[in-house]
């Protein structure tokens, strides 16, 4: 018998051969016909029996052969290189780590259903793969830093998106999204923004009426709501003006978040939600992206002396009450609260909880980082620089709350920068307050939030560019002959385009916050920032009391491996400047590390 499978008898193509009267050549490794694969369809012939061909429309990811053992990076088809096993172990962490964090597209349990009766889109399956990896303890990945381990899972699922880039439909705009994400992750701003982008447009060909099913029609929702977070994100970082999510009720989720969760699509109308227990926590969210645009937007303009300090200050208690408005608005169940945070833990909701707050107190510290310029200090009204601090404390305290509180992990990128803005505020304490309490829990946030920066580093390479931007940041803070916390267009880009690259910062020029005389440079003056609110444990609290909470709360193993880092917090010695010196180098000379995070 001839050994040359290029080669095969007209009766024995294949049914899309047939079809289409073209010859039907197997591939080198015989799983399927040439023309099958390059389409990536089913093949009716395939000359292994054994496995599985992958599809775009819900093919099964069947019985793969095992993963190869070597510690090498991985490459060719994932038909080879991955198995079921494996492939559902990282969709249970990507549910575990990745979604309802940046996004909120799939019905968990009707996904996981999919997945185990084979009907998944294999898309989606790749690209859930591409983004948990690098949270994977697998002996598999032994070997591969983190980072690294997502990329060929990435590269297939773009490949199968491409078969479908003009078929619009929802299985496509998750797959974009989900793309999209890992694309931000990498730092290649030009793909995330070109993949959102294509969710968007195969979003606008659909509507709720095209299919009855309750699942379907909330999909559709979040999975919009999720185009309209990560357009906004995507339009800040390249210096663009976002575009509005369109009105209308269609656009907003539905379904509770607890309940869209955890709860079988025949129960949702079985099982209403009173008002009093709702955890629309997504949909609440979504009420403070117009706010924050117009704060990026006020920046910009601030920056640029488009307009003046004078009319930032109106325009900003403007926003100020907004955000103050939506706090007050929230039902007591998500109110900011250590008690409401464990309740919410307790029932795997944690997560998004923290993700919704943070991204508050984040708006927070970026509408009053402005007020940091020490020449704002001289204008009369309320200091709005304490009020930048008390925001930029929290997010300390959220990031360790993640690290420290079951279920409640936030070890997504977005959160690098968001840590590397509250940092630059204390950067601002240790450069200007004589408070010694305000001093030394100033040192004990940063040490904090450099641990959680080195964590997320190791996952994601686009932490390493907020690091160095940090690292430019501290760097002005050291040269500048001026106020370095001044908003010029450095800063502005510094602040709301997290992913640009940036030139080294030219020193900041002397000018006024007012039209007048050139004001001298800033003194080194005593500050009044409160602390995190009592009701709330601190970070201080949190490390040093570690055996006396419950079982719900644990300090994270990346303590141990920081001690170096940590043992800076008890130096008296060593002065604040000193201090973000040796946590910077630390920090950006550390490479990306073969930490792992085992699923619990």
């Amino acid at each position: 018998m001839s050994h040359n499978v290029s080669r095969r008898a007209r009766a024995g193509a294949c049914a899309t051969c047939r079809t289409r009267k073209r010859r039907c050549i197997p591939t080198i490794k015989g799983e399927a016909c040439q023309l099958c694969h390059s389409l990536s369809i089913p093949c009716t012939l395939s000359l292994a029996p054994r496995s599985c061909v992958l599809n775009n429309h819900g093919g099964r990811v069947g019985s793969i052969p095992p993963p190869r053992q070597s510690p090498v990076a991985l490459e060719g088809p994932l038909e080879v290189l991955a198995s079921r096993d494996l492939c559902v172990e990282l969709v249970h962490i990507y549910f575990r780590f990745i979604h309802d964090i940046p996004h909120t597209i799939f019905h968990e349990p009707s996904f996981l259903r999919r997945l185990n009766n084979g009907t998944a889109p294999t898309v989606h399956i790749y690209a859930m793969c591409a983004l948990a990896a690098r949270f994977s303890s697998n002996s598999f990945f032994d070997g591969i830093p983190p980072c690294d381990r997502g990329k060929s899972f990435a590269t297939e699922a773009v490949r199968l998106c491409q078969a479908q880039m003009i078929s619009p439909s929802l299985d496509t705009v998750q797959g974009f999204l989900l793309i999209g994400y890992y694309f931000s992750g990498e730092g290649n701003v030009d793909g995330k923004h070109i993949y959102v982008g294509l969710a968007r447009l195969h979003a606008e060909r659909l509507s709720l009426s095209d299919n009855p099913s309750a699942v379907y029609q909330e999909e559709y929702r979040r999975s919009w709501l999720s185009i309209h977070v990560a357009s906004h994100w995507s339009a800040w970082d390249m210096a663009m003006e976002p575009i509005r999510l369109p009105d209308g009720p269609d656009f907003l989720p539905k379904i509770d978040d607890a309940t869209f969760r955890t709860v079988s699509p025949e129960l949702w109308n079985m099982t209403p939600v009173q008002d009093s227990s709702r955890c629309d926590m997504w949909a609440q969210m979504a009420r403070t992206l117009g706010i924050y645009a117009s704060i990026n937007t006020l920046m910009r303009q601030l920056s640029r002396n488009m307009i003046s300090f004078d009319e930032y200050c109106v325009q900003a208690a403007k926003l100020e009450s907004m955000l103050e408005q939506w706090a007050e608005n929230l039902p007591p169940k998500l109110t900011w609260s250590f008690d409401n945070l464990m309740l919410l833990a307790g029932q795997r909701l944690g997560q998004i909880y923290l993700a919704m707050h943070i991204g508050f107190f984040h708006f927070r510290q970026m509408l009053f980082f402005p007020f940091l310029d020490s020449r704002a200090a001289r204008n009369p009204g309320p200091d709005r620089a304490t009020k930048c601090k008390d925001s930029a404390a929290l997010v300390s305290s959220i990031l360790q709350y993640s690290k420290n509180i079951k279920n409640c992990e936030l070890e997504y990128f977005i959160y690098g920068h968001i840590a590397v803005v509250s940092s630059c505020v204390h950067l601002h304490t240790l450069l200007f307050s004589d408070d010694y309490r305000e001093l030394s829990m100033a040192r004990q946030r940063l040490v904090s939030n450099f641990q959680y920066l080195m964590t997320v580093k190791s996952f994601w390479p686009i932490v390493e560019h907020y690091t160095t931007h940090l690292r430019t940041f501290q760097n002005s803070c050291r040269d500048s002959m001026s106020d370095p916390f001044v908003l010029d267009n450095w800063m502005a880009r510094f602040l709301t385009e997290h992913s640009s690259p940036l030139a080294e910062r030219q020193p900041v020029p002397s000018r006024s916050l007012e039209s007048g005389a050139v004001v001298a440079p800033a003194e080194r003056r005593s500050g009044s920032s409160s602390a995190t609110p009592a009701s709330l444990p601190s970070i201080e609290f949190l490390t040093n009391h570690e055996t006396e909470l419950d079982g719900a709360i644990h300090i994270g193993e990346e303590l141990a491996q920081s001690d170096d880092l940590a043992r800076l917090l008890h130096d008296q010695e060593i002065t604040g400047e000193a201090l973000v010196n040796s946590a910077l180098s630390w920090l950006l000379d550390g490479s990306c590390e073969t930490h792992q995070s085992t699923p619990t």
